[in-house]
């Protein structure tokens, strides 16, 4: 059984409601199209102060330089566990107490697992009452997810990634439940295999963390998820990974970045995670305001690989010097996988509530760099990847974390519909970039369903399902 393509499901712990209140992109947008001239900026978030139930901003910060939101708004008081289900116009949400979100948790590894409609039923944990069949479904994906057969990686949606050995396999950031998403309705319902050894999860933004995708995938409680170490809650980490899935009682771990973890055959290096934050150098935040994260460098022992997700540079150190530090420690990768798409923060709407962590005179000046067309990216970008394959001795680089449009599908636009290159455009600017360093890295065009695996000491593309 599984969920139907357009329901949404979350079971999540909510920061404080009073900081949830906040029209952080409205005020984004605001700010820009006042070029953050101070009167006019003032006069923004004084007019929406008076509309909060609790003054939250600082209209003084542009006198004052400084944050232009009060310390609860950048370390949040802990908020309330929610369960969700909505399918069109109905919705279903309830407020948990800690001690029942185990059930709930219970209940979406049941779901996966089920083969009737009536086993999704008697593992419902609410009243009867409240179930609709029409939430379920119990017919085949029309284009299923390859079945592991020996190691290789399995590209999955968006930034999941199947990375297989001989005896055992770590699933990396699954979200085919976050319908929040475009296209992800169409991920299809085979899930992992019952020999998965561990999931690993990188980050906490919705596109990667996802807890319902995360325990449908998970039948036994004591399969291991790595997730970053979250020093303190925040702002940009409004979770602590470990806590959210101690409470659905699930096995976790949250390695130190620098540590390696064994699974089965298969060794996880834990890496730093420096990009996409607030801005891609200047001074630092305050201490423990980050969105918190990990890259990680999985060897098979038939092969290596680096998973840099949405990687490159930011004031707590650059991408470049961990890559190389892991090419020294352990020789050249195989493979480089890498988000190709440019986050121009803090003016990305898709991270609308970034502008919030830096104080006035940064956000004035950052403002300015981006009216000249100067700002940089804080993710690595087609120029940065290259980079990061010579610096890492990679012999091929695979796109992924770009999107998703259905399993065979191409991705047409990195920017998930936003009017931005195509993933192949951008695999083209990475081979010039290539070129011009004289690296020798292939870079190789694939799609969600396609499996990369080595053969022979070559890297060979089979691809899946056409839709």
């Amino acid at each position: 059984m599984r969920f139907a393509p357009d329901v949404v499901v979350d079971l999540t712990p909510l920061p404080d409601e009073r900081v949830g209140a906040l029209p952080f992109t409205e005020l984004l947008w605001g700010l820009l199209r006042r070029g953050f001239e101070p009167d006019a900026s003032r006069r923004l978030l004084e007019d929406a102060n008076a509309r909060l139930k609790r003054p939250l901003l600082r209209p003084g910060a542009v006198e004052d330089g400084g944050p232009l939101v009060d310390d609860g708004v950048l370390f949040p008081a802990p908020g309330p566990w929610w369960w969700v289900l909505q399918q069109g116009e109905s919705r279903w949400s309830t407020r948990l107490e800690p001690e029942a979100v185990p059930f709930v948790a219970d209940f979406l590894r049941a779901v996966a697992r089920a083969d009737t409609l009536d086993e999704v039923r008697a593992a419902w944990p609410f009243d009867a009452e409240d179930f609709e069949d029409a939430l379920f479904l119990a017919t085949p994906p029309e284009a299923p997810w390859p079945e592991p057969s020996g190691p290789g990686l399995y590209r999955r949606e968006h930034a999941s990634l199947l990375v297989c050995s001989r005896t055992t396999s770590v699933l990396v950031d699954p979200i085919p439940l976050q319908r929040r998403l475009r296209h992800i309705g169409s991920v299809p319902g085979n899930l992992a295999p019952e020999a998965l050894g561990a999931v690993a999860i990188t980050h906490g933004h919705v596109d990667h963390w996802h807890v319902p995708s995360l325990l449908a995938h998970l039948p036994r409680r004591d399969t291991p998820v790595f997730v970053p170490r979250v020093p303190r809650v925040n702002l940009l980490t409004p979770q602590d990974f470990s806590h959210v899935l101690e409470a659905c009682g699930q096995a976790v771990q949250a390695p130190a970045w620098g540590e390696s973890r064994r699974v089965g055959d298969l060794r996880v290096d834990v890496l730093p995670f420096h990009g996409e934050q607030p801005a891609p150098d200047g001074p630092p935040l305050p201490e423990g305001l980050r969105s918190w994260g990990s890259c990680y460098r999985f060897d098979t022992g038939d092969f290596s690989c680096l998973v840099l997700v949405d990687a490159g540079d930011d004031p707590a150190g650059r991408m470049a010097e961990v890559v190389a530090r892991s090419r020294k420690a352990h020789g050249p990768v195989d493979v480089v996988l890498a988000c190709q798409r440019e986050f121009l923060a803090p003016f990305f709407g898709g991270l609308s509530h970034y502008w919030a962590s830096l104080p006035w005179e940064r956000l004035r000046g950052l403002y300015e760099d981006h009216q000249a067309g100067r700002l940089r990216s804080s993710t690595a970008g087609p120029k940065g990847v290259a980079d990061l394959c010579a610096l890492a001795g990679a012999r091929y680089f695979l796109p992924y974390a770009n999107g998703f449009e259905g399993v065979g599908r191409p991705i047409t636009d990195v920017g998930w519909g936003d009017g931005e290159p195509s993933e192949a455009v951008c695999n083209a600017q990475v081979r010039e970039q290539l070129a011009r360093r004289g690296a020798t890295t292939e870079v190789l065009d694939w799609k969600p369903g396609d499996v990369a695996r080595f053969e022979r000491g070559r890297l060979v593309l089979e691809r899946g399902p056409e839709r």
